[in-house]
C-alpha cells in the first residue's frame, strides 16, 4: 500500500524521466510529444542585436554577416558545447596512449611541439589527456577552457594528480614557468613570461615592459601608452591577413600608426606589396619620399585639355578630411595634409553657363574608388 506521499514521490519521478526521455529524443533527432518551448525573450533580444548590428555602418558586410551568424547559431553552439552528464566518467579512466610521455622534437626534451613541459593536463570539457591547450583544440571539434583545467599527469613518473607546478610524487619540477590560473607551463629557460589579471591570461614579456589598456583591453609596449591610438577591444578580432585570432595568438602583435593591429609577420610581407592600413586605408608608415617621387610624375604628365575643367571631390584616408582638387587618371593630392593618398568621392566637370560657371555632374562610376 502507499500513501499519498509515496504517490507523489513517484509521479515525480515519472515526469522527470519523460522529461530526460524528451531531451534524450530531442539530442537523437527525434520528434518529442511535448509542444517546442520558444523563448520569446531571447528572440526579442536576438532580433534587436540583428538589427543593431545591419544598423552598424562602421561594420563591413563581411564582418556582418560573420557576427550575424555567430548569433544565430549560439544557442546550438552552446549546447553542442555542452558534454554529456557521463561524459567524464568515461574518460577517467586513463588508456596507454594517456600515460605515454610526449617529446618537443625541437629541443629533444619532455613537452609537445607548442611548448617545453613535463606534465600533461586532463580537458575539463571533454575528459581528454593532451599536453597542452592547442593539440586539445588541434585534436578536438571545440576550445579548451584553459582556466577549468584541474587535473595532470606528471610525464615523469606518470602519476596523475591535480595540477601543479611541481610532482607531488617524484617531486620533480615540471617547469620554469607556471601559472596556476591558467594552467600554463612553460620550461623554456630564455622565454619571460607573466600573467595579466585584465587580460586573464598569461602574456610574454616580464610584465613591468607592458601596460594594459582599459580601452584596447590589451596588454600594450610601456613605450606606446602615451602614443598608441586606443581602438575598443583592440585584439578581439582576427588577423586581416591570416585570419587568425589575436587576442589569443602566439605570434608577436604589431599595432600600426592608425591603432588597427595585425601578427608581425604577416606585417612584414604584407609592406612589401602596401603602404596602405588593409583595414581603414591610412599610410601605415613615412610615405614622404614616395609621395614626392609621385608628385615628379604628376607633373611631367599633363592631363590631356578636354579634362582641363574636370575637377575631383576627394575624400583622404590619412586626415579624413574631404576636398575637391584638380582632376587626375591616377593620383590626387590632398590640400591639408599634402599626401596623395585619397578617395575620389565623385568627378565633375565647370561648365560655363549663362549665369557663370557650373558644376555638371559626369561619369559617376568614379564615386568611391581608391588610389
Amino acid at each position: 500500500m502507499f500513501d499519498n506521499e509515496d504517490w507523489i514521490d513517484i509521479d515525480a519521478e515519472e515526469e522527470n524521466e519523460n522529461e530526460q526521455d524528451d531531451e534524450l529524443m530531442a539530442r537523437n533527432g527525434q520528434q518529442s510529444s511535448q509542444p517546442p518551448h520558444v523563448d520569446l525573450q531571447f528572440q526579442d533580444d536576438l532580433r534587436k542585436m540583428i538589427l543593431g548590428i545591419q544598423n552598424d555602418f562602421s561594420i563591413k558586410p563581411e564582418e556582418k554577416a560573420h557576427k550575424i551568424q555567430n548569433l544565430m547559431t549560439s544557442k546550438w553552439r552552446q549546447f553542442e558545447k555542452k558534454p554529456a552528464s557521463n561524459s567524464l566518467s568515461i574518460n577517467k579512466e586513463s588508456t596507454e596512449e594517456d600515460l605515454k610521455p610526449t617529446y618537443n622534437e625541437k629541443f629533444q626534451t619532455l613537452g609537445c611541439k607548442h611548448y617545453r613541459r613535463g606534465a600533461k593536463l586532463q580537458a575539463n570539457c571533454c575528459g581528454r589527456w593532451f599536453t597542452c591547450r592547442l593539440c586539445h583544440d588541434d585534436a578536438c571539434d571545440h576550445q579548451i577552457d584553459r582556466h577549468a583545467t584541474k587535473n595532470m599527469m606528471c610525464m615523469h613518473c606518470k602519476d596523475i594528480q591535480p595540477a601543479n607546478k611541481s610532482c607531488n610524487k617524484c617531486k620533480r619540477e615540471l617547469s620554469r614557468y607556471y601559472c596556476d590560473i591558467c594552467k600554463f607551463w612553460d620550461d623554456q629557460p630564455d622565454k619571460k613570461i607573466y600573467h595579466c589579471n585584465s587580460c586573464g591570461i598569461c602574456r610574454i614579456g616580464e610584465g613591468k615592459d607592458y601596460f594594459h589598456c582599459d580601452v584596447c583591453d590589451c596588454c600594450i609596449l610601456i613605450g606606446s601608452k602615451n602614443t598608441h591610438k586606443c581602438i575598443e577591444k583592440n585584439l578581439e578580432r582576427d588577423c586581416v591577413i591570416c585570419n587568425e585570432y589575436l587576442f589569443t595568438s602566439r605570434s608577436q602583435v604589431i599595432f600600426m600608426p592608425c591603432g588597427h593591429s595585425m601578427h608581425n609577420n604577416c606585417y612584414q610581407e604584407y609592406i612589401m606589396t602596401a603602404y596602405q592600413c588593409p583595414t581603414c586605408w591610412k599610410s601605415i608608415g613615412n610615405m614622404d619620399l614616395y609621395f614626392r617621387r609621385i608628385d615628379s610624375i604628376v607633373a611631367q604628365q599633363k592631363m590631356p585639355p578636354e579634362y582641363e575643367n574636370f575637377v575631383a571631390h576627394i575624400l583622404c584616408n590619412d586626415c579624413e578630411n574631404r576636398s575637391t582638387v584638380k582632376y587626375h587618371f591616377l593620383y590626387h593630392k590632398c590640400p591639408q595634409c599634402q599626401v596623395r593618398q585619397s578617395r575620389v568621392m565623385e568627378v565633375t566637370a565647370m561648365m560655363q553657363g549663362e549665369d557663370g560657371p557650373a558644376d555638371a555632374k559626369v561619369n559617376r562610376s568614379f564615386e568611391g574608388y581608391s588610389e
